[in-house]
């Protein structure tokens, strides 16, 4: 119970904070640092290295790839449909087909599960799935959209100045320890080193879930003018939180063998929000940033009631 009060407290307090005139403005991009910058990369060393791979792994990143891939065919037939501009349908495909996999999703699953156990697969599905699909086919879109050329140079350097991305590359090379803690057991006199390394790793992904939700919160805005665009909102946030994680959900039906927590959390994850981190591509590119931020602002809410249905419907 006090997993799902954190959620609503931190949301609230991020949401009320921005509103007070001597808090300090764009404090959520402080915050955004730590995470990405710290917490996340501490994260992927902590869990990555534990996990036995399979070719259940394999699908829970490509979640993100099929649920992108979908994207751009469905909002293309919409724009067709409703006349929407390119700027609209640019902001759907990188808004809505990008799943918010760690921002909300770590703290969701961790109050669903009331255990960090899933935080195992999470992690999987965030890095290996919506951050490589942001960062490489999402820059193509979004350049596309936004009138400019693609460039390998440019997708590289996203990748690769990303410090969960490097972490998670190193964390694929401990893979074959189990960690960091029982890399340092192979050396005789070094264990405690091993275990003092992995305990302040987990201190500094520790304040994680606080931090994105409280991020979260700051970047919630409404806007009187928001509400001209209900049409695209209704039907991005209908794909994000209903079709997309239906569609996964049959395609794991075929692949999986049983509907372990393998199976749920890659659901669960693919019926997350609207990503922060596709509407701000959006926004770079100047892809409708009103609407990238009434998906935000009704779309993060929405989905803490639609996951934990989906949570509900899987355990059943």
């Amino acid at each position: 119970m006090e997993n799902l009060l954190l959620i609503f407290v931190c949301l609230f307090l991020g949401f009320v904070f921005k509103h007070i005139p001597i808090f300090p403005k764009n404090t959520h991009i402080g915050i955004n640092t730590y995470i990405i910058w710290v917490a996340l990369p501490c994260l992927a060393l902590i869990y990555i290295p534990k996990l036995d791979f399979s070719f259940q792994l394999i699908w829970l990143a490509a979640m993100a790839w099929i649920i992108f891939g979908l994207s751009i065919l469905f909002f293309k037939v919409l724009s067709k449909i409703f006349n929407w501009d390119r700027q609209t349908e640019g902001c759907l495909v990188l808004a809505c087909g990008l799943c918010n996999t760690s921002f909300v999703g770590f703290p969701l699953l961790e109050f669903l599960y009331n255990s960090k156990q899933p935080l195992h697969y999470a992690i999987v599905c965030d890095q290996a799935g919506s951050f490589l699909v942001v960062a490489t086919v999402g820059v193509i879109v979004a350049m596309n959209y936004g009138g400019d050329k693609p460039t390998t140079k440019i997708i590289f350097k996203k990748l690769f100045y990303f410090p969960p991305f490097l972490a998670f590359l190193l964390a694929f090379i401990l893979l074959p320890f189990g960690g960091i803690e029982k890399l340092f057991f192979q050396f005789n006199g070094l264990e405690h080193i091993g275990t003092l390394l992995e305990n302040v790793l987990k201190k500094l992904a520790a304040p994680l879930v606080a931090l994105a939700l409280f991020s979260v919160g700051l970047q919630i805005e409404f806007s009187k003018d928001n509400f001209k665009l209900l049409n695209p909102l209704f039907l991005g946030l209908f794909y994000k939180l209903f079709l997309a994680p239906l569609a996964i959900y049959f395609i794991y039906l075929i692949v999986f063998t049983e509907k372990n927590i393998v199976f749920q959390i890659g659901i669960l994850e693919s019926a997350m929000p609207p990503m922060v981190t596709g509407v701000l591509l959006a926004q770079e590119y100047k892809l409708n940033p009103k609407l990238g931020s009434f998906l935000l602002a009704i779309g993060i809410p929405v989905s803490i009631t639609t996951v934990y249905f989906w949570y509900l419907f899987l355990i059943s």
